[in-house]
């Protein structure tokens, strides 16, 4: 029964052992390739058995033990690459796999996904990231494919420009999400699911996540520090507000920089605006793609002081000028501990991209 486990059940089996763990114990924890199903007490004993035996038994098998292999080489690639061609056009389940070979009808699920594990293949979620319009595809190869062609200098000395908004909580249910959804996506929780609907194992709600009070800020991320600008209650970035910041603040932000990466929201690419960046000597960085928010490091840097406000988010609601000072200090923070990696980010280009064009198809959107 033993040969039943692989070389990775056998070292849980092994792990659990020296922790004192008996068979019945250990049948519960580790489940077959289908992720749902437990390998039987008597089939956790006897490879206990073995290991008690032979301390160095990893679970290989010897030759010609164990059932006949069910499937051959050829069909386990053909199942394979039927699967990943049709993945983006239907959900893949072993059901669709046998629907589509007539020859897989006769195995058991279990075979179907011990084929696909072998092929280092696993059920997981997609990204979450959104698509880039095909449209898009080979404007942003083009891109990337001159971006490689620069000297490291000039790339260095790109700013990066982009706005967030942030929402106060307006009452305590609110607030009691915002800190919910502070505490992360994941929480450790007993392995019987037994506590799964307890008040500390349950997310926030998503209904009024982004429905608050909008606080809108405007950055730029220019060698290695990050600047922002706070908005006046009530207002939204538009071209007036936009060339206004570009001259109050933008000659000052911008330290030794040439060019200005920005994304193509109206009011960023106006005549006004283009005409403001031109007097303080930042044109925009030409041919930049449309849809293309992973090539802007400042996005990157929203997510840092997303993560310092989670971090520092208080017990009780606060007001808008309590959460201003908050954003102003994780700024500070940020540029005085993450000095390393915010310089990473202006000078990373090259490395976006490269993933870019290794991208299936070339031009995709990248982890970035």
């Amino acid at each position: 029964m033993s040969d039943q486990l692989g070389p990775f059940e056998v070292g849980q089996i092994k792990a659990h052992m020296e922790h004192g763990l008996g068979c019945t114990t250990i049948a519960s924890k580790i489940f077959k390739a289908d992720g749902k199903t437990n390998f039987s007490e008597y089939c956790i004993w006897a490879a206990m058995c073995k290991l008690k035996k032979n301390k160095s038994w990893r679970g290989e098998r010897k030759e010609g033990s164990g059932a006949p292999r069910k499937t051959t080489a050829k069909q386990d690639r053909a199942v394979v690459r039927w699967l990943l061609a049709r993945r983006r056009k239907e959900k893949v389940t072993v059901s669709a796999v046998k629907r589509h070979f007539p020859w897989a009808r006769k195995l058991d699920d279990n075979v179907i996904y011990d084929r696909l594990h072998e092929a280092e293949l696993a059920w997981m979620r997609r990204r979450r990231k959104c698509l880039v319009g095909k449209k898009y595809l080979q404007q942003r190869a083009r891109y990337c494919q001159g971006v490689k062609r620069k000297h490291q200098a000039t790339l260095e000395k790109w700013a990066f420009t982009d706005g967030t908004a942030y929402y106060l909580d307006r009452n305590d249910g609110e607030h009691a999400d915002t800190v919910r959804r502070a505490l992360g996506t994941h929480v450790w929780r007993k392995s019987d699911n037994s506590d799964a609907m307890w008040e500390d194992c349950i997310g926030p709600s998503a209904y009024n996540k982004a429905q608050g009070l909008p606080v809108r800020v405007w950055g730029m991320l220019a060698c290695g520090v990050v600047h922002i600008e706070i908005l006046d209650e009530g207002e939204a970035m538009n071209t007036t507000l936009y060339v206004e910041l570009i001259e109050d603040k933008f000659e000052e932000w911008m330290g030794n920089c040439e060019q200005l990466v920005c994304d193509y929201e109206g009011c960023l690419r106006s005549d006004a605006a283009v005409h403001a960046l031109e007097k303080i000597n930042l044109p925009l960085v030409e041919d930049y793609p449309v849809s293309s928010q992973d090539f802007n490091a400042m996005e990157n840097v929203w997510a840092i002081l997303k993560q310092r406000l989670d971090e520092t988010v208080p017990k009780a609601l606060e007001s808008r000028e309590d959460f201003v000072k908050r954003l102003k200090s994780a700024v500070q923070w940020a540029n005085r501990a993450r000095a390393d990696q915010l310089w990473r980010l202006c000078t990373d280009q090259k490395e976006r991209a490269d993933e870019c064009l290794k991208m299936n198809p070339p031009g995709g959107r990248t982890k970035f």
